[in-house]
């Protein structure tokens, strides 16, 4: 069986400090803010993640604090939101620990995070 792969299209607005990656060809998909600072896209036909946008991206990857997933302790975000987000290929940009203060997200792509940062 061959293994198709998803093109995946990057963008940063250095202006609006946004970060965003879509995974697959352009389609509908339902968001979901998993904080106010993460916006997942779901492709609501398939459940397959559609793309992930990033607010205040340049913060974020200077910071090690981690992002808190707010919207996932708060039971704002259904629960199978937090499968997609560590599985392949949101885990590729964001790594997701959960501890005694919560879940929260860090930004894992150094080649992205060397370009914001510069």
């Amino acid at each position: 069986m061959p293994c198709l792969v998803q093109p995946t299209r990057i963008s940063y607005d250095p202006e609006a400090d946004v970060f965003s990656v879509s995974f697959g060809p352009p389609t509908r998909a339902t968001g979901y803010e998993i904080c106010d600072q993460i916006l997942l896209r779901v492709n609501p036909t398939s459940g397959q993640t559609a793309g992930v946008t990033i607010r205040n991206f340049s913060v974020h990857v200077r910071s090690n604090a981690g992002i808190p997933l707010t919207g996932l302790q708060s039971g704002e975000v259904p629960g199978e939101v937090y499968a997609l987000l560590t599985s392949a290929p949101v885990n590729r940009f964001l790594g997701i620990a959960q501890d005694e203060r919560g879940a929260r997200a860090t930004i894992l792509q150094p080649p992205l995070v060397e370009a914001v940062a510069a």
